[in-house]
Order: C-alpha cells, then sequence, then structure tokens
C-alpha cells in the first residue's frame, strides 16, 4: 500500500511542477506581449497600500484607466517597486499598459512585467519537483517485510 501512495505523490510532485513551469512561461510571454504589442492608456493612482510583512514588505498601487478602447473604466491593483511607490501621490497620473484583445491583463508603465530572473529562480524550484517526483514515482519498490 505505501508503495502506491509514494507513486501518487510522486505523480502529484510531477503534475505540480509541470503546472508551475507552464505556468510562470505562459505569464512571463503574456507579459512581454503586452509589453512589445500592448495599448498605452492613461491612467490615474486612486489608492496606494503597504503592506509590510515579516520578512518583506508590498508596495501595492491602485490604479484606474479606461482602455484605448474606450470600453468601460478598470480598476486595478498591482506590486510596484518601492522607489515609484513613494515617488507617486493619489490622483497622479501614470501610464498604464494593457492586453489589445484583453485590457484586465495591464500594469503600469515600466512596472509588474515578470522578469526572466524570477521566471528562471520559479521554474528551478519546479524542476526539482519534477526530478524529485520522477524519482518517487519510478524508484523500484523494495519489498515490504511482512
Amino acid at each position: 500500500m505505501a508503495h502506491i501512495a509514494a507513486r501518487v505523490l510522486g505523480g502529484v510532485f510531477v503534475v505540480v511542477g509541470l503546472f508551475v513551469t507552464v505556468a510562470v512561461w505562459g505569464g512571463y510571454q503574456r507579459d512581454q506581449r503586452i509589453v512589445r504589442e500592448g495599448r498605452v492608456a492613461e491612467g490615474t493612482v486612486v489608492k496606494k497600500q503597504f503592506v509590510a510583512g515579516t520578512d518583506d514588505s508590498d508596495y501595492v498601487l491602485i490604479y484606474a484607466f479606461t482602455p484605448a478602447d474606450g470600453t468601460e473604466r478598470l480598476e486595478h491593483r498591482r506590486n510596484i517597486s518601492s522607489a515609484l511607490w513613494k515617488r507617486l501621490r493619489v490622483g497622479d497620473r501614470i501610464q498604464v499598459l494593457h492586453g489589445p484583445s484583453d485590457p484586465r491583463r495591464s500594469f503600469p508603465e515600466g512596472q509588474g512585467v515578470t522578469t526572466p530572473g524570477m521566471a528562471l529562480f520559479i521554474s528551478a524550484i519546479a524542476v526539482f519537483h519534477i526530478f524529485l517526483g520522477g524519482l518517487v514515482l519510478f524508484a523500484k519498490a523494495a519489498p515490504e517485510d511482512a
């Protein structure tokens, strides 16, 4: 029975690792496509939030914009750099990049793009999970003592 549980656990590690790898590189490609082909709209800073953690802090910007095609005004939140967060005030105008076919995918110009370094780091962790899961999944089982 332990052999079956180990195989299931190994399979879960492989599937989760593959899913995370595909998701992170899909996000990276989506962000790069928005940078290359996205539309620019003028946005307004609605609110700023500082979320302090024990080991890290997040600088959150809430902004609103009307997409370039003139559809309804959208409001989004995005983690941004501390330097930009400190520089901006509520009511300031910002440039917002958004997807041409999906304006809900947006970020302030120069912010919010998945970096290749972050994608590689997350992929390395995912590949480790795939490798570990593969070892467990395809390992030869030792006979259980009766």
